[in-house]
Order: C-alpha cells, then sequence, then structure tokens
C-alpha cells in the first residue's frame, strides 16, 4: 500500500512536469506572445496618414468658413448700413405704422365726427402713404436680407466652431495614436527594426525635365532630408501632399492642399505614361509623392522618416499637372 502511495505521487509529478512544458496532448498550451512585425507599423502608420488627410481637409474647410465668414459679416455690415440710412430717412413714425399696424392714424380718423377733418386727414396720410411706398417697400426688401445674412452668418459660425472641435479632437487622437506607435516600434526586433527603416534614398540624381516641372522637382528635392510632419507645409517639415502644393507653387501653379482633391486637379494618365513632374497615388488617396524618372518617386514618407526618393511600389494611380 504505501509503494502505491508513493507511485502515484511520482507519476503525477511526472505529469505536472510534462504539462508544464505544454507537451501533454488535450491540455490548455499557452498563447505565444505576439511580436509587432516591421509590416504591422507600416501599416498602422498608413492609417495614421488617412488620418491626417482627414485632418487637413478640416483645415482646408475651416480656411474657407473663415473667408466666407469675412465676406459675410462684410455684407451685414454693408446692408446695415444701409438699412439704418433707410429708416431714418422713413422716420420712425412710418416705421412703426408700418410694421405695427396697417392702417396707421387712419385707424383714430374713422371714429372722427367731423366729416371735413376726416377727409382730409384722410387725404393727407394717403397722399404720404404713396409718397413713401417705395421707400417702405425697399426698407422691408432691406431688412429682409439683412436679416437673411446675418442668419447665413450665425449658421456658418456654427460649423465651423463644430469642424474647429472636430480638427482638435482628431488631431490629439492622432498625438496619441502616434505616440502608442512609436512604443511599438520601440519593441520591434532588430531585423524588423531595419525591414522597417529600409529603402529610401536622400542623393538627389539629375532629372530630365523642363519648364514647371523641372522646377516643381527642384523644389522637390531640395528637400530632400526634411522630416516628415504631421500637417507639414515646410519650410522644415512636411507631410506627403503638403511637400506636393509647395513644390508646384514654387513652379506657379496652384494645388489643392489635400491628396484626393491634388489627384482631382490633375489629368489622370496611365502608369505606363509618366512623365518626371507628374503626381503618383496611392489607390486609396491617402498618399501622393512626384515622379521624377527612372522609376523613382520624391515624397514624404511617415513620422519617423525623412523626404527621400524611394520606388513606384504602392503607387497605382498618376495624374499630370497642366
Amino acid at each position: 500500500m504505501h509503494n502505491t502511495s508513493n507511485r502515484a505521487r511520482a507519476a503525477a509529478v511526472v505529469i505536472g512536469l510534462v504539462a508544464g512544458t505544454g507537451l501533454v496532448a488535450g491540455t490548455a498550451q499557452a498563447e505565444p506572445e505576439q511580436r509587432t512585425t516591421a509590416k504591422d507599423v507600416k501599416a498602422a502608420f498608413h492609417k495614421l496618414e488617412v488620418a491626417n488627410e482627414q485632418v487637413n481637409q478640416l483645415g482646408v474647410r475651416i480656411k474657407q468658413a473663415k473667408t466666407e465668414i469675412a465676406d459675410l459679416d462684410d455684407e451685414v455690415q454693408s446692408q446695415l448700413a444701409a438699412y439704418r440710412k433707410q429708416r431714418d430717412a422713413l422716420g420712425a413714425s412710418i416705421v412703426q405704422q408700418q410694421m405695427q399696424s396697417p392702417l396707421g392714424p387712419s385707424a383714430s380718423l374713422l371714429s372722427s365726427d367731423d366729416a371735413r377733418d376726416f377727409l382730409d386727414g384722410l387725404n393727407a396720410v394717403e397722399a404720404l402713404n404713396s409718397t413713401r411706398a417705395n421707400e417702405i417697400e425697399r426698407f422691408a426688401t432691406t431688412a429682409k436680407e439683412l436679416e437673411n445674412r446675418r442668419k447665413q452668418l450665425a449658421d456658418r459660425r456654427k460649423d465651423l466652431s463644430k469642424d474647429q472641435a472636430t480638427a482638435k479632437s482628431k488631431q490629439a487622437k492622432l498625438r496619441r495614436d502616434h505616440a502608442a506607435l512609436e512604443q511599438e516600434v520601440e519593441r520591434l526586433s532588430a531585423p524588423e527594426r531595419r525591414t522597417l527603416d529600409a529603402g529610401g534614398s536622400q542623393k538627389a540624381p539629375e532629372v530630365d525635365a523642363t519648364g514647371r516641372a523641372k522646377k516643381a522637382i527642384d523644389f522637390a528635392l531640395a528637400q530632400l532630408g526634411d522630416p516628415y510632419v504631421y500637417g507639414g507645409t515646410g519650410p522644415d517639415g512636411w507631410d506627403c501632399s503638403g511637400l506636393m502644393q509647395g513644390a508646384w507653387n514654387a513652379a506657379g501653379v496652384s494645388l489643392p492642399r489635400v491628396v484626393g482633391p491634388q489627384y482631382g486637379a490633375t489629368t489622370p494618365v496611365s502608369m505606363n505614361e509618366l512623365q518626371p513632374g507628374d503626381l503618383v497615388f496611392y489607390g486609396d488617396m491617402s498618399h501622393d509623392g512626384m515622379y521624377i524618372g527612372g522609376g523613382r518617386v520624391v515624397h514624404a514618407p511617415r513620422p519617423g522618416k525623412s523626404v527621400e526618393i524611394t520606388t513606384l511600389s504602392g503607387f497605382t494611380k498618376a495624374g499630370r499637372v497642366a
């Protein structure tokens, strides 16, 4: 009995040790630790770039709204001046008559016991109303226009406030997500880190281009080594669309601020027909760069990297700037 008990305890210990290694069939095994890969990080940076372009688009809307609000405010002030001038010309009594009582002073004349006074007074009121009819009509029109413009102004200010709050929230989330992603980058193994940082050249090549395309390319190449910055439009930091806008602005061409509208402002061309100066895009319009010939693209890649020359890998659409 004693020997049987000892054998049972020994068997239990062995089973426990083997089970601890996860080798016992049918027993639960510990999940292996999931390691972050360069591919994971690149995908996460891509999502951040999409978010950055959304913030850029909000920035465009905010800028446009501020311009519209300034114009509307000028219109309101102009119409308010016209309103006051017409109001003063009509006189407070006529305005009050028109706005408060359609019958005006004729209401009191209807109760007069003196027929001559009644007729004389009524004729005077009719003459006055006839003389002021056009002025009153213009005043009513101006007042209505002023009311409409004030409402438009209030609506645009409300929209602006909403967009500003949304942009602020998205920017804060972008910063938080980027900080978290940087921590993931730190967890990469040395080989994965080298994979993430691989590619890209800081050496400007000779480019066969002329005219405005040459000016745009020269500007973009002059920014090689400048850091990627969310929302960057230079002069010392860029995001992808900011660099493209700046390059073509240097060539005398105004491009929209955001990737999608930049594509919309170009003439689409086949990837087989690329010429230096053409803009190239990711299919989801999250990123763009400038073709410089020889299968090479100058672009602002992502946070943590600088403006560089890369291959056409990932770019699937192209547009030629007029």
